[in-house]
């Protein structure tokens, strides 16, 4: 039974952070967005995703070029909402 139950847990985790992957995250890169540029960017330069966050560079000014980082994590490990901030 325990094996049973193990073996379900680390499904139901594998199946999260596919998730977390490869999910929709247009609202996570807006929030993101916003946060960086305090409205819409250049462009998205990078982006980085994991199971546990991600992370975003933005273009923020073409002349001269100017760049913001962005990385958000879930509040649980693997669930719960995301809280971005600039990295320095």
């Amino acid at each position: 039974m325990m094996r049973k139950l193990l073996s379900v847990l680390l499904l139901v985790a594998t199946l999260v952070a596919l998730y977390n992957v490869y999910g929709d995250n247009t609202e996570l890169v807006k929030q993101a967005e916003t946060l960086a540029c305090n409205g819409t960017c250049v462009r998205l330069l990078r982006a980085q995703r994991t199971p546990i966050a991600q992370s975003f560079t933005f273009q923020t000014s073409v002349q001269p070029l100017r760049t913001a980082e962005v990385h958000c994590e879930r509040s649980l490990l693997l669930v719960g909402s995301f809280a971005c901030s600039l990295v320095h």
